[in-house]
């Protein structure tokens, strides 16, 4: 009796060590920068599934420990039946019993503060995704205004364009106006010369 309680408190502790290790990584992954924000959350979907097998195992082991005490008191029952030896096996084995179920009420405590703790880091986990909805909402809100401005822009520039070729256009119209009108402004000087019998450059 006395082997098999202790190889039930054996695996209890082991089972309290895998669920708060467990526990304390996943903590210590939460500290790292916002700016990682994609490859945490998926680092903490890992864990929080990890939690849950971890959490599914114990329960698990946790049954079977109820088994065995279960079956432990079924042996006590049959021992109490040989009165030759359940005089001094029956306090060893209510003590042992006693002792594990301590141990179980405390893993049963453990086992509750992992499971708030789970429950805890799924909250994290959505408040995580809700914030990285919003910034991909964000981003497209960003990328459409932008590409509006691509096009505001492009469009002005075609307006400044044709503008530009317009501009040419009409100094080029200019500059065939004032060679017209010096052509016109050299030949009346020629005639007013002509005319007055004097040179083209006094003609008024």
């Amino acid at each position: 009796m006395s082997l098999i309680g202790r190889s039930i408190n054996l695996a209890l502790a082991l089972l309290v060590c895998v669920s708060v290790a467990g526990t304390a990584g996943a903590t210590l992954y939460y500290q790292e920068s916002v700016e990682e924000l994609d490859a945490e959350n998926s680092d903490l979907r890992q864990q929080n599934q990890q939690l849950r097998s971890d959490l599914q195992q114990t329960r698990q082991d946790l049954q079977q420990a109820r088994e065995r005490l279960r079956e432990l008191n079924e042996s006590l029952e049959t021992t109490r039946s040989d009165v030759g030896q359940v005089s001094e096996n029956l306090e060893e084995t209510e003590g042992q019993l006693e002792s594990t179920e301590e141990e179980l009420a405390s893993t049963q405590q453990d086992l509750q503060a992992a499971q708030d703790r789970v429950q805890e880091l799924e909250g994290r986990v959505e408040t995580l995704e809700d914030r990285n909805q919003n910034l991909q909402s964000e981003v497209n809100s960003l990328e459409s205004e932008n590409q509006d401005l691509r096009e505001e822009r492009d469009q002005l520039q075609e307006d400044v364009d044709d503008l530009n070729d317009e501009v040419a256009s009409l100094e080029d119209q200019v500059e065939q106006r004032n060679d017209r009108i010096d052509e016109l402004t050299r030949q009346r000087n020629q005639a007013c010369a002509e005319i007055n019998g004097t040179k083209p450059s006094f003609c008024p």
